[in-house]
């Protein structure tokens, strides 16, 4: 059977490497706690828990856009590149771009699938990366020099994301569920700072807080049946498609929501 994603850790002085092999499905789903609960009961009976997200640890993303809000605008419409720095703690950090290890993430998202590479660096060459200085090796999938377009284009850190992660994945990592637990959106004051500057960046304004779980199916091919019905119960309790996190953290930056899934009217 080939396999439905390639992912494979290249140990360099330079970066580690993971990259999907093809597009993937993925929906989201806004639900209860009680409902996140079962959900991930059902799951755990049929997928081993992701060795690579450490239960409840504390995952921050920053999310990148131009001066015109121009990555913004394309997912808002259902089709965008998204450029992110995701990093990894035990306890939540009041900062981003830490010391330590960083993943530069590309995203291709269309409709309601995506396509995604991400480089293991030190903190230090992403920092570099996005000032434009430092370029990353072999992208598989052509995401990294689109990326760098966008920075060439004057795309920056302006929001990020912290948030518990509960995840199980597929050995074959063909299916991807995941239940994210206190999600926070805040701005990043990253166009204040000057370009010089190596320290962390203290997070900006918190622009809100999540009350509910955020459920997260991604798969390949087929869903097992187990995966059909469950899918079925989340779509049932779930007034809407959930938008993706950048989405809804730009539009709280904007000032574009207030507080419901949709953006207010103009």
């Amino acid at each position: 059977m080939r396999p439905s994603k390639v992912s494979a850790k290249v140990t360099t002085a330079t970066a580690a490497h993971e990259t999907d092999a093809e597009r993937r499905h993925e929906h989201r789903f806004q639900v209860s706690e009680s409902i996140a609960r079962l959900v991930m009961r059902t799951t755990a009976n049929n997928l081993p828990l992701s060795r690579d997200d450490r239960p409840y640890q504390w995952s921050t993303t920053t999310y990148c856009d131009t001066v015109s809000w121009s990555i913004f605008r394309a997912a808002v419409k259902g089709s965008a590149m998204q450029l992110r720095i995701r990093e990894y703690h035990r306890t939540r950090p009041h900062e981003v771009m830490n010391p330590g290890t960083a993943w530069i993430e590309f995203k291709d998202d269309e409709r309601d699938t995506s396509l995604k590479e991400r480089f293991g660096v030190p903190m230090e060459v992403a920092r570099s990366f996005l000032r434009g200085e430092a370029t990353l090796p072999d992208p598989d999938h052509g995401l990294a020099e689109r990326a760098a377009e966008l920075l060439r284009g004057g795309a920056r850190p302006v929001a990020a994301t912290q948030y518990n992660r509960l995840a199980y994945n597929a050995l074959d990592s063909s299916l991807r569920i995941t239940a994210d637990h206190n999600l926070m959106y805040f701005a990043v004051p990253w166009e204040t700072r000057s370009d010089a500057e190596e320290g962390p960046s203290r997070l900006g304004s918190l622009l809100a807080m999540e009350p509910d779980v955020i459920v997260e199916m991604k798969w390949y091919g087929d869903l097992p049946h187990w995966a059909v019905d469950l899918h079925a119960y989340l779509a049932e309790n779930t007034r809407e498609e959930r938008p993706s996190k950048f989405i809804v953290a730009m539009r709280w930056l904007l000032g574009e929501t207030d507080g419901t899934k949709k953006p207010k009217k103009k």
